[in-house]
């Protein structure tokens, strides 16, 4: 992760994100063993780190500061050459199969990519990253026809540079994590309400914080049917945003993340077609978990790149820090705060990591390296695979939920609810962590270093916000404990 050499008397300090050569297997030498079991796996996901290094190094880097700026007079500036640049390098639509024109990147090496852009600037990553919410939602619903409808929407937008956001929405304006947990939910009162009419729902309300809200081409939404009643009547829907009273309302000025954009929902009487529907009602909450129990897993993930991200511009600062005994990395207590910040980064890598190999060993993310599946991209050509005649094929009701069979053979609500473990687990790990290096890093630093040209008040400032999304760190911390201990306390208090 970091590297130095000493050159007189003044230490050289030489970032990761300035190597040209990857690193992976030196920050995480058990992968060492799978690259002798499965090489092309693991070079694929070095090709990945030099790839992200080189948009970073080039692309990024020079212009997060002033994204920053000018996010913080206008809340609704973003910068469209940073995501056409994205774009081109195909980054938000990394985990498509490379036959149907992504990168094929699977979730060890979308680990790499979400650990590397956030090292640069945590806001700018959720906007190119977030943006596979499209895809994991479909594959969460794995019905074959969304599945490639949405592959097709997402590749044709990346061909033609041709902007296509998506935004999950969840939270409102009395409900935040409350959407994400069982207890709460049933006690929650949703502003948001569905309503069964001729040919689809109805939909009112409104949610609030929701990320990409205001860039959104498309928005999967949690609705309840009955407000008194949202836990077994949570539905979730698919809603263009194009669709008549479906409103954006105001674009968040907020403290960090500037540049990710987060904005108010409105829905009044916006209908959506009876095929929009992906869980129907009371199955709204499960969707919720099995998209949390890979979000959550990359959410430490990214709070990890941003940790690291300030440790090392904290090391470029010290080591050019000039004080009355030399420089300021010279000095022992400067040397064991560093040491102490990078044991810890360590673990959480190594935590986080393990999340992404074990998503792609037991996960949605394994389905693209199942046999029915390798073979159909092996064997079909592209067009077929993106014509509109076999899209009409997968929408017979019998076609269109073999994915879901299939699916579910292979990720059952167990398995969902045990990632929501684990993801839990590396979220709180990590998002603690940024918050604690990045308050740690400014201790050192002192006023000087604080100056917004170093970008270390940028990351504090950025970091907290990582403890609240995706659940609360108290609720993920619940989870952890339900699912390792609670049913243990119930069985005890049976006996």
């Amino acid at each position: 992760m970091l590297s130095a050499t000493v050159k007189a008397d003044c230490f050289c300090f030489i970032p990761s994100m300035e190597k040209t050569e990857p690193d992976l297997l030196e920050s995480l030498p058990a992968l060492g063993k799978l690259r002798q079991l499965h090489p092309e796996y693991i070079r694929r996901a070095e090709t990945a780190q030099i790839i992200v290094r080189q948009f970073c190094r080039e692309v990024l880097a020079p212009r997060v500061l002033e994204i920053d700026r000018k996010c913080s007079e206008d809340p609704a500036y973003f910068d469209w050459e940073l995501w056409r640049k994205a774009n081109q390098a195909k980054l938000n639509i990394s985990p498509i199969p490379q036959k149907l024109g992504g990168l094929g990147w699977s979730a060890l090496d979308n680990a790499v990519l979400v650990e590397e852009l956030t090292s640069v600037c945590l806001a700018s990553a959720s906007n190119i990253t977030f943006n596979t919410f499209g895809l994991l939602g479909a594959l969460v619903e794995c019905r074959t026809d969304v599945i490639l409808k949405i592959i097709r929407l997402m590749t044709e937008a990346q061909e033609a540079e041709r902007p296509l956001f998506w935004s999950w929405a969840i939270t409102e304006p009395e409900a935040g994590t409350d959407m994400e947990e069982a207890a709460a939910m049933a006690r929650m009162r949703p502003s948001t309400r569905a309503e069964k009419v001729t040919g689809g729902y109805r939909l009112n309300g409104t949610k609030c914080f929701i990320t990409n809200g205001s860039l959104a081409h498309y928005v999967i939404a949690n609705i309840p049917m009955d407000p008194d009643q949202p836990l077994t009547s949570m539905a979730t829907f698919l809603i263009p945003t194009n669709t008549e009273g479906f409103k954006v309302g105001r674009v968040e000025r907020k403290c960090g993340q500037k540049a990710s954009q987060t904005a108010e929902l409105f829905f009044k009487d916006v209908f959506v077609p009876e095929e929009n529907l992906w869980e129907p009602p009371g199955r709204g909450l499960h969707h919720t978990r099995e998209i949390l129990s890979i979000t959550r897993g990359y959410i430490g993930l990214a709070a990890l790149g941003l940790a690291r991200g300030a440790l090392e511009t904290c090391i470029r600062y010290a080591s050019q820090k000039k004080t009355a005994h030399g420089f300021l990395i010279q000095e022992d207590w400067v040397r064991f705060a560093v040491a102490d910040m990078l044991k810890d980064l360590m673990t959480v890598r190594n935590q986080c990591y393990n999340f992404a190999l074990a998503l792609d060993t037991y996960h949605v993310w394994s389905m693209f390296e199942r046999l029915p599946i390798k073979l159909a991209l092996k064997i079909l050509p592209r067009k077929w695979l993106l014509s509109e005649a076999l899209l009409s094929l997968a929408r017979n009701p019998i076609i269109s939920r073999a994915g879901g069979w299939y699916k579910k053979s292979l990720v059952s609500d167990v398995m969902v609810e045990k990632f929501v473990k684990y993801g839990s687990a590396a979220k709180v790990a990590g998002t603690d962590l940024a918050v604690r290096v990045t308050a740690r890093v400014l201790d050192i630093v002192g006023l000087e270093g604080l100056a917004n040209e170093h970008g270390l008040e940028k990351y504090f400032r950025d970091a907290k916000v990582t403890q609240i999304y995706e659940g609360t760190n108290q609720v993920n911390r619940l989870d952890i404990f339900n699912h390792e201990i609670g049913e243990q306390i119930q069985d005890w208090r049976g006996s």
